[in-house]
């Protein structure tokens, strides 16, 4: 082939360097800082959307992880904290850090929708916890129909309330089977906290208390059957309330437990396996940096 150079295309011209952007000023750095300080961010809900975007800086396999209730904000500092940690570097051990991330942050969301399950649990009540409570009891069969839900446990209930009033139904039984409300002169024979009980419910001193009490009751032999009434009413109600409060209690657990365990086992494999192979990119990497590190470059040959 011949030709000339003159034949030759022309070469492109080289373009003009850009000019550099001469380094800001210390008041207009001054400057800066006091104009992004007064900002106030978005103030639009388009704006605050676009911001939530975002926040995620490094999101591009959380881009959508984050649902309604969740924090944008609190996901990014997990995985700046992450980010600080292992110091990835690189798109693929970047990614990795993300995942880590990603699986720490659904084993959270994990850990409240177990929290949530078991509270919704606990708040049911209906008629098969109403069946248990009448069959360990021993209830009839449709006595269940009566069993109100219980209320909320309180702290200030007395948690020996049942024992108590199975002492005083005894208290009040033993009048009858030691005969004293029908011996002479049944009010002197009583127990001295009965006494006061008794005066104080009828607004009488000592010498009143008879006439009140034959006036209201008859007499002493029915004072006591209508107590004995009362208690066992209180006892019968006091049982069920703390055996609902058993049952309730009992709904602890989460239900569909075998399929929560197998997502839970599920979200730890993943952890495990993506910190298992961020280790493996960081040693990779490390090792490929120190054999080039340690490589003597050949010497030149000589031209031949």
């Amino acid at each position: 082939m011949t030709g000339s150079l003159a034949d030759l295309p022309a070469q492109p011209e080289i373009a003009t360097p850009l000019k550099q952007t001469p380094p800001l000023s210390k008041r207009q750095l001054e400057a800066n800082r006091r104009n992004a300080l007064r900002s106030s961010g978005p103030r639009t809900a388009a704006g605050k959307a676009v911001a939530r975007d975002n926040a995620l800086k490094h999101g591009f396999l959380s881009r959508h992880l984050i649902i309604e209730g969740e924090s944008a904000e609190d996901f990014q500092q997990l995985l700046d904290e992450l980010m600080a940690e292992y110091r990835p570097v690189g798109v693929v051990e970047t990614g990795l850090v993300e995942q880590v991330a990603i699986c720490l942050w659904r084993k959270a969301r994990f850990v409240r929708a177990e929290a949530a399950m078991v509270n919704l649990n606990r708040r049911t009540f209906g008629e098969a916890q109403a069946r248990e409570v009448a069959q360990r009891l021993g209830l009839p069969e449709e006595a269940w129909r009566s069993i109100p839900a219980p209320l909320a446990d309180s702290a200030d209930e007395d948690p020996h309330l049942l024992a108590d009033l199975v002492q005083q139904r005894a208290a009040w039984q033993a009048l009858l089977d030691e005969g004293i409300v029908t011996a002479p002169a049944p009010f002197s024979r009583l127990p001295e906290a009965m006494q006061a009980h008794l005066l104080q419910v009828h607004g009488v001193d000592a010498g009143g208390i008879e006439a009140a009490i034959l006036a209201e009751y008859g007499s002493w032999e029915e004072l006591v059957a209508q107590h004995l009434k009362l208690f066992d009413e209180l006892i019968e109600r006091q049982r069920i309330r703390e055996m609902c409060l058993l049952v309730v209690e009992s709904q602890t657990l989460p239900t569909q437990t075998d399929l929560l365990t197998r997502y839970q086992t599920t979200l730890d494999n993943d952890l495990y396996k993506a910190l298992k192979a961020l280790r493996e990119a960081q040693s990779w990497r490390q090792a490929g940096a120190g054999l080039e590190a340690s490589a003597v470059p050949a010497p030149e040959g000589d031209a031949t």
